[in-house]
This record gives structure tokens, C-alpha cells and sequence, in this order.
């Protein structure tokens, strides 16, 4: 997959499981998720060859901040992947309809799938995410494919497809460690697998409210062409929302929920072109980030000092 640090700042958004209510936290699920995309420019290196290697700073983190970089970069890449290999127009964690939507789940002691999102042309997807900083070994996969198979249906409608997916780094006969995802479907599903008690307009509800939550944490609401924009200079980063869907997102805030995932798809079917700019998503938000100086240091590679010095 070829891609542009603005969808990992966006995957990174998106998969969070920060509900942005902000009555509840206030603004911590905003420095939650200003937090999870430092990790870009801080810990990824473009290498010439345009694969994404593991800073310095990141190979020299102890063990439990690898775990915790490791577990973010694999929400993440996961949220590419099912983007651009699946077409999902909306994922999230389900922990963030959960908690949006009081959600208590009757095996609370039973592990379940990170992540579950709607597809473009429609129908769901659940995904296990996984992340480790070497190779995935066999423990792992079967880990994956116990917990990808823990939601047998979404709203009473069985998903077309449950994956586990993890992001690592295997080293390679170069001795280079490029990141690599590697997704596996197989079919079965887990014996007590739930049924996720998730309705249309709440999913799309609960999608765009951290959106809103981080266009007001910006200042004052800037409008760039179709999209409401909030500016970010200190970290480098612009994010905006298609102004009409911004509108219709606020008015379910203030009760108007009924026929919210219809009206808001029908808007993107209409403004979200198929060719979009790199930086602009299949759910009409707009990341754009200025990470070339700090993504192309030269601190990736051993080599790199060795021959410098």
C-alpha cells in the first residue's frame, strides 16, 4: 500500500477510543488524540525507497512504550488497510459507540475485536488490530483469529467480513526493518460471540462528534471552500469536515438524531468525488499534515552513522 502520513493522521483519529463527550472529559479526548498522532513524526522515518522504518528515538523506547507505539501504529494501519483494500467509509473502536451509548456488554470478561466500521457500498466489517515491533509469530495469528470472530452480527445484520490485521516490523536480509501488515480472514467464529447492539444513526453519530469536538478545540471555525477547517501549526496539522455534514452532525447534538446515517451518507455520495486529493477521506474529513522535514531525517538507519562519523 502507498500512502501519505495524512491517513495515518487520520486512521490514527479515527480508531481512537476517546468518545470526545465533553461533559465527561472535557478536553482530554482532544490532547488524547493530539497525543496518538505525535506519534507520526515522532517514532516513523520515510526511507528513500519510500518504505516506513522505526526511528531512533523509537527502537531505543523501553519495553511497555514499544507495547503502547506498537498498539497505536496497528489501530492505525488497520484503518488504511480497511480503506483502501475493503472500502470502508467508517470505522471506529467499540469501545467509542459503547461508551457514547452507555453499551454494557454481557461478556464483559471475554476479549472482542477492536474495531468495526461500515463499508462504502454498505454492510459492516469488524477488525482485530494488533501491533508488534518484530516479526508476527503463530501465537499471534491465533490470537487474531479467536478475536475478530468475537461479533457474530452489528444491529442483528452479520458482517461481511471479520479480520484480524497487525502492524510489525520484520527484519529483512538487508537487515532493514520496513513496517508490513499482514491481515488474515479466515471464517469461524468464536462460540459466544455477541451480537453489537449498534443502530444506523447512533454509529454515525458517534463517528463525527470527536470531529466537531476537535473543529471547536481549533478557535474559531474556519470555512475552506466545502470544508470547516480547524488549524493546528504547532504540530503541523489542518482538520476539516464537509461543511454540510458538519451542519447535520450538529443539529442530531441538539436532538435530531432520526435518519442522521441517511442523510449523511446521501451528502457524501453527492460531494465525496472518487479521485479525492491526498489528504481528503472517503468520509468527507480532510487531515493534512506537514511532517516532510521530521519523516525524512535520516535517523532510521545505523548505517547513517556509521558513515557519518
Amino acid at each position: 500500500m502507498t500512502f501519505p502520513a495524512d491517513d495515518l493522521a487520520h486512521a490514527l483519529f479515527v480508531t481512537g477510543r476517546a468518545p470526545a463527550d465533553r461533559a465527561g472529559h472535557g478536553a482530554a479526548s482532544f490532547f488524547e488524540w493530539l497525543h496518538r498522532v505525535a506519534l507520526v513524526p515522532a517514532y516513523l522515518r520515510m526511507a528513500p525507497d519510500g518504505r516506513l522504518m522505526r526511528s531512533d528515538l523509537a527502537r531505543e523506547l523501553d519495553r511497555s512504550e514499544k507495547v503502547a507505539l506498537s498498539y497505536a501504529l496497528g489501530q492505525a494501519m488497520t484503518g488504511i488497510f480497511s480503506e483502501r483494500v475493503l472500502s470502508v467509509r467508517f470505522l471506529m473502536h467499540v469501545d467509542r459507540y459503547a461508551g457514547r451509548h452507555g453499551i454494557v456488554f454481557d461478556n464483559s470478561s471475554k476479549k472482542r475485536a477492536d474495531l468495526f466500521g461500515e463499508k462504502l457500498a454498505g454492510g459492516w466489517v469488524v477488525a482485530e488490530a494488533k501491533g508488534r515491533s518484530g516479526t508476527v509469530d503463530w501465537k499471534l495469528e491465533q490470537t487474531m483469529i479467536a478475536q475478530k470472530g468475537t461479533i457474530k452480527s452489528i444491529g442483528g445484520v452479520k458482517p461481511d467480513f471479520a479480520f484480524g490485521c497487525a502492524a510489525h516490523f520484520p527484519k529483512l536480509s538487508d537487515d532493514s526493518e520496513p513496517l508490513a501488515v499482514l491481515a488474515i480472514d479466515p471464517p469461524e467464529l468464536e462460540p459466544d460471540a455477541i451480537d453489537l447492539g449498534v443502530t444506523p444513526d447512533r454509529f454515525i453519530q458517534a463517528y463525527y462528534e470527536p470531529f466537531l469536538t476537535v473543529l471547536e478545540a481549533g478557535g474559531p471555525k474556519r470555512v475552506n471552500g466545502d470544508f470547516v477547517v480547524a488549524h493546528y501549526d504547532p504540530v503541523g496539522l489542518r482538520v476539516g469536515v464537509l461543511r454540510s455534514v458538519v451542519e447535520r452532525v450538529e443539529r442530531a447534538r441538539n436532538g435530531f438524531v432520526s435518519g442522521l446515517h441517511d442523510d449523511v451518507t446521501a451528502l457524501l455520495d453527492e460531494q465525496v468525488p472518487q479521485e479525492r486529493p491526498a489528504g481528503q477521506f472517503l468520509d468527507g474529513t480532510m487531515v493534512r499534515s506537514k511532517w516532510d522535514t521530521a519523516m525524512n531525517r535520516d535517523d532510521w538507519s545505523d548505517l547513517y552513522y556509521v558513515e557519518k562519523f
